[in-house]
């Protein structure tokens, strides 16, 4: 599968390149397992030459550090007689024999348990040597780790690095072309199959690898986690299990109770059986230190002053692994993948529907930035609150608002991953109409607009000469 995408990463690399002709630059890439950070290096490092470690978790010192040696020898930079038996002997090779060279350490945070004390070693390389051309690149997963070792103030290579990436997710704009070069031609299969797997390439790079371009997404679900040694039946706990370490449990159990719904802080405690005290620090973990969380406030509010947080799994794979799979894990581990998948199966319209809203607010930031919108709007979320009727007190949910704090406007948008006929969108619009009375923002003098984004709606050019912001799959393909 071609390389997609990536180009501002690709060009803040180029430059730390150039810069590193001239002096030592060292360049931190991190993010999540199936990123794509490997394949962004490899695009990076056509036709540069270069050198590339890969720091396993599973090798003793001596191990790694003689694979290390025979890849010196191969390229050689060492002569094949040579011995290279200590890592400082190896770090003084790559100073001295590596010059106007890119340097690569893949999982680099794994030393912290092969070799730690090689940080200090690159501490003091790096401040004794700052005028050597060399191009140092760090890729790390363990997001957790990859802090306490570059960010940390009393770390030894805090300071040393010049230039860092945080590598996200691809848009769902660009999954669409894996998914086209897949077979996938239908604007429904894109949004299904980026409602599991977001924007993380290698799942996408893997149904090429296992032939199941076209299949339908229950069956690649299947192929992937629901069966005998299925390839990432359990990488989900495989990754998190390296982040977490011994209170892993615990987290897991946290993101379990996210994943089915729970997610206001209450919720959660109540489900995980845990103190406010407690699942607070645990929360403070999950959103700051692995980032694997996100706290969320309705968009009219200031996210360091309201009291409305609700918390979300950022990656769709894992908050699927934990609502279908952790959550069965006793049917998981007998083999009664069936059962799981009829769950599945039962329930995944639900769970697209939810993702759908996260697909929408994406589409709409891209027709913002083409200015295809009534306004510039700055923010664009999510609106929960609380209003009166006849009957009382009750939830009332937005799913989409835009806001442009310079014009004044306002954008209310529902989600519905289903088709709509004329009347149930403008029943839709009638309830949106009511429920934007409880939203308490420039309600004195804005300037208001009502819409819809759904997977087909009947006789959308009609709401449309109607004054009605209205947007289906259709439109999805268009843009």
């Amino acid at each position: 599968m071609k390389f997609i995408n990536r180009s501002s990463e690709l060009k803040e690399l180029e430059s730390s390149y150039v810069l590193s002709k001239n002096r030592l630059f060292s360049t931190v890439i991190y993010g999540m397992r199936r990123v794509g950070k490997t394949e962004l290096v490899k695009e990076f490092m056509k036709n540069k030459p270069s050198l590339y470690f890969f720091v396993y978790d599973n090798k003793t010192s001596k191990a790694l550090l003689g694979e290390f040696e025979e890849e010196l020898k191969r390229r050689e930079i060492i002569d094949t007689l040579a011995s290279v038996d200590t890592w400082e002997k190896f770090i003084d090779v790559l100073f001295e024999r590596c010059r106007i060279m890119v340097i690569v350490f893949d999982e680099f945070q794994n030393f912290r348990d092969i070799y730690p004390a090689i940080f200090s070693m690159l501490q003091k390389k790096f401040d004794e040597n700052k005028n050597i051309p060399i191009h140092f690149i760090f890729l790390g997963s363990i997001i957790g780790l990859i802090k306490k070792t570059f960010e940390n103030m009393k770390a030894p290579l805090y300071g040393r690095i010049k230039t860092k990436i945080k590598l996200l997710p691809l848009s769902y704009k660009h999954t669409r072309e894996m998914l086209s070069a897949l077979g996938y031609s239908k604007e429904e299969d894109a949004v299904e199959f980026y409602s599991v797997f977001g924007g993380m390439p290698k799942y996408y790079v893997a149904i090429e690898d296992f032939e199941l371009e076209r299949k339908p997404l229950l069956d690649v679900i299947k192929f992937f986690f629901l069966r005998e040694n299925a390839p990432f039946g359990m990488e989900v706990l495989d990754i998190l299990r390296q982040e977490f370490g011994k209170r892993k449990g615990t987290y897991y159990t946290i993101l379990e109770a996210i994943a089915t719904g729970h997610t206001k802080l209450n919720e959660i405690a109540t489900y995980a059986g845990l103190n406010m005290t407690s699942i607070t620090r645990y929360l403070s973990d999950l959103v700051d230190t692995y980032e694997v969380v996100e706290r969320s406030v309705p968009v009219t509010e200031d996210i360091r002053k309201s009291r409305k947080g609700v918390y979300k799994i950022r990656n769709p794979v894992i908050a699927f692994w934990f609502r279908y799979i952790h959550r069965n894990l006793t049917l998981f581990e007998i083999g009664n993948f069936e059962e799981i998948r009829n769950i599945i199966k039962n329930d995944i319209t639900k769970y697209h529907g939810r993702r759908f809203e996260n697909i929408s607010k994406e589409f709409l930031w891209e027709l913002n930035r083409k200015n295809k919108l009534q306004a510039s709007f700055s923010k664009i979320g999510n609106w929960w609150g609380a209003g009166r009727d006849e009957t009382g007190r009750k939830a009332l949910e937005i799913d989409l608002i835009a806001l442009s704090e310079e014009a004044k406007q306002i954008l209310l948008c529902e989600c519905k991953w289903q088709d709509l006929k004329l009347k149930d969108a403008e029943k839709l619009m009638e309830n949106l109409k009511e429920k934007s009375t409880f939203v308490d923002w420039n309600k004195a003098n804005r300037k208001e607009y009502f819409g819809i984004i759904a997977k087909k709606i009947e006789r959308k050019e009609e709401l449309r000469n109607r004054g009605f912001t209205v947007f289906d799959l259709e439109d999805f393909s268009s843009l």
